[in-house]
């Protein structure tokens, strides 16, 4: 149950009486209706921004309802399959020695042959929810390249080794099993990360609800200040009231002040 309000009009004059009392008082009741308005407009904030937060939940929550098994945080995901491409490092290096370049040019070809491959995976997770005729002919290149790869090795390794055609094919077979294993996986994660959408989505739903986590500690705050202040100002209107008002009353007039001081009463 609340407690009785006392007068707008007595709840004034108290406080303009108390006021009248001392100038450092005066200073406090001043400062306790400035924190009470920050108060106020704090809680005003945090509500909007835990309004943002929702409203940007939800439309996370709805992107992703579109592609529920693609969940994986898309940077990690991309890094991945950064790096199965890197693992083929060597054995692109391998292949463009074939090529029987200079070190720069051999260089330049391997280079070459990773954007390839790189292209091939990022091209194939693209095609494969949008034209699956386009994610065939891509993957039937794609395989043709690692396979062409492969013959480059060969090539190579029976070139310098010295061991005849089996241990150079044995070699060049294992190096671009690699090959495909290596794009296979990096396949697989680009499969499994999150759209574009979904993390540029999930992305505005964090910060917007980090934005309404840090509005909400900023009103708590700033509602603690406000107490605190109201609560030493209060000290004062007791010593006012144990002199004016009965016993019955004290309550009553010190709820009305503790309103009328935290701007929830005009």
């Amino acid at each position: 149950m609340s407690m009785p309000e006392m007068p707008k009009t007595d709840v004034a004059e108290l406080i303009r009486n108390v006021n009248a009392t001392n100038n450092v008082v005066e200073d406090q009741c001043l400062r306790t209706r400035g924190a009470a308005d920050a108060a106020i407009r704090s809680a005003r904030t945090s509500e909007e921004a835990e309004a943002v937060a929702e409203a940007a939940r939800i439309a996370y929550q709805t992107i992703q309802a579109e592609r529920p098994r693609r969940r994986s945080p898309l940077p990690r995901q991309v890094i991945l399959a950064a790096w199965t491409i890197a693992l083929d490092g060597v054995a692109c290096y391998f292949a463009a020695q074939a090529l029987d370049a200079s070190q720069d040019s051999t260089l330049v070809w391997t280079a070459l042959f990773l954007a390839v491959l790189a292209g091939g995976e990022v091209a194939l997770d693209f095609y494969r929810d949008r034209n699956l005729r386009a994610w065939q002919i891509l993957a039937f290149t794609t395989s043709a390249f690692v396979g062409l790869l492969g013959v480059l090795r060969f090539w190579f390794l029976a070139t310098v080794g010295t061991g005849g055609l089996v241990p150079a094919f044995t070699g060049a077979a294992l190096f671009t099993a690699a090959t495909a294993g290596f794009l296979a996986l990096g396949y697989r994660a680009l499969r499994a990360a999150e759209t574009p959408q979904a993390w540029r989505a999930r992305r505005a739903a964090r910060a917007a609800r980090q934005a309404a986590r840090a509005a909400r500690a900023a009103a708590n705050r700033d509602a603690r200040e406000r107490d605190r202040l109201i609560d030493a100002y209060l000290s004062h209107i007791r010593k006012m009231v144990l002199k004016t008002c009965a016993i019955e009353q004290q309550l009553a007039v010190e709820f009305a002040v503790r309103e009328y001081l935290s701007g929830r009463c005009p």
